[in-house]
């Protein structure tokens, strides 16, 4: 819509509203008005730099968003995936497009790693945040460093503790092609009975038991999009974090099992269930 013309509809709008006396509306314009105002007046004084006018200018995708929001949010996107193999993700900093992560829980020292941060960390990264160039994991020092990071500290990284965390042994369940996208499919390995979720190609893996009541098997259930559907008690779970996914909060969440993809051959971890 031309500037002129929409200057034209906005004044009849206001000549309408004040003859209906909708003074909902008529709020509505005010705040708009409040909200501008002040930002205009900073960037016509030429203080870009003021946060009034950043914020402005951030609505109309007019400023640069800051390299660690943008590596925030493509975390954020990520993070599922990353707990689904029983690990952490935490963003320690952003320097020059390099992004510095700790990798905890699971994750941590496992041969999983690279195989997350290849096909999922650094894929949303390149894709969410223009100026990437490398992601380097790092790995939490223990109980002395923890302590030290979370103590009174001079405010650097929290790491996670995970002393006596047991790394996950991993076992073979056939290839990748074995487990559909879209489906369930339950197996057997070391007397735990694991249910294989396959969401756009991308594996996980958690008990299958429906926490409701720590007996029922999930693998009878459904796969819809990224939600595991129970066909006892008709819950549902996050099949990428195994979260509850209705409205029943509070309640437990499916048991993750962490997974690994090497050479298409798909494998879960038999040691952490």
């Amino acid at each position: 819509m031309e500037f002129d013309q929409a200057i034209a509809e906005l004044d009849t709008l206001i000549g309408t509203l004040e003859r209906d006396g909708d003074e909902r509306a008529l709020m509505l314009l005010q705040l708009i008005d409040a909200i501008h105002r002040p930002g205009v007046e900073l960037i016509a004084a030429g203080e870009l730099e003021h946060p009034v006018a950043q914020a402005l200018l951030s609505m109309y995708d007019l400023a640069p968003v800051e390299d660690r929001i943008q590596v925030e949010e493509a975390l954020d996107e990520v993070r599922p995936y990353i707990e689904s193999h029983g690990g952490g993700l935490e963003l320690l900093d952003v320097e020059d497009g390099v992004v510095h992560v700790l990798m905890s829980g699971s994750c941590n020292g496992c041969a999983a790693s690279s195989i997350t941060l290849r096909r999922g960390v650094e894929e949303k990264l390149r894709e969410r945040y223009e100026g990437f160039k490398e992601v380097v994991a790092h790995e939490p020092e223990g109980e002395e460093a923890a302590t030290e990071s979370n103590g009174n500290g001079a405010g650097g990284p929290q790491l996670l503790q995970i002393e006596g965390l047991r790394k996950p042994v991993f076992a073979d369940v056939g290839k990748l092609e074995d487990h559909p996208p879209g489906e369930l499919k339950a197996v057997e390995l070391d007397g735990q009975s694991i249910l294989v979720a396959n969401v756009g190609g991308e594996p996980y893996a958690f008990r299958n038991v429906c926490p409701t009541d720590g007996r029922s098997p999930l693998d009878g259930g459904r796969l819809a999009d990224t939600v595991i559907v129970c066909p006892w008690h008709n819950c549902a779970y996050d099949a990428r974090s195994g979260k509850r996914a209705d409205d029943e909060a509070g309640a437990a969440a499916l048991a993750v099992v962490p997974v690994a993809l090497r050479d298409g051959v798909l494998q879960v971890a038999v040691n952490v269930t």
